[in-house]
């Protein structure tokens, strides 16, 4: 006697697809590397998105309104700029008296230790200093291209109000 089954078997390309998939786990290094090609193709992407809405926003004009705008924008980022720099000023102040006020190694040891504790000063400060920039490069970007899509949604509404 045969059985007749109601079920129909699932092909191989049905049990591939339901299979669960687990993407290979890379090496440490290798995820950190690929993270930061990600977020600079963001970025990349997100300032061609800028450029593409400057351009469309630029070329049907800009009233003195925007353009007054743009300009305390750029104000607005050049007084954040010179508040770091401002920081940065003080924070190598700092970093020469600490390096001029420890003196007097008298071993080897000593002395290897004495200028370690001041190059990772100077790297720390460096490395705070970079990402001080780059947030403010970032926060820039974030700013004008809101204020960039604002003006293009209103250009694109007054034109097609003026369409109609």
């Amino acid at each position: 006697m045969t059985s007749t089954s109601l079920t129909v078997a699932a092909s191989g390309r049905e049990l591939a697809s339901t299979a669960p998939r687990t993407a290979p786990i890379p090496h440490p290094a290798l995820h950190h590397a690929l993270r930061g090609v990600a977020l600079q193709s963001d970025w990349a992407a997100r300032a061609l998105c800028n450029a593409s809405a400057t351009a469309e926003v630029f070329a049907s004009g800009i009233d003195a309104e925007s353009l007054e705008e743009l300009m305390q924008m750029q104000h607005a980022a050049l007084q954040r700029l010179f508040t770091l720099q401002s920081s940065w000023l003080q924070d190598w102040k700092s970093w020469i008296q600490y390096s001029d006020l420890i003196k007097g190694a008298n071993t080897t040891f000593k002395f290897v230790e004495r200028e370690g504790n001041i190059v990772a000063q100077c790297v720390q400060l460096l490395s705070k200093q970079s990402a001080d920039l780059i947030g403010l490069q970032e926060n820039i970007d974030v700013d004008y291209s809101y204020w960039i899509n604002q003006k293009l949604s209103e250009k694109r509404k007054s034109l097609s109000i003026a369409e109609n």
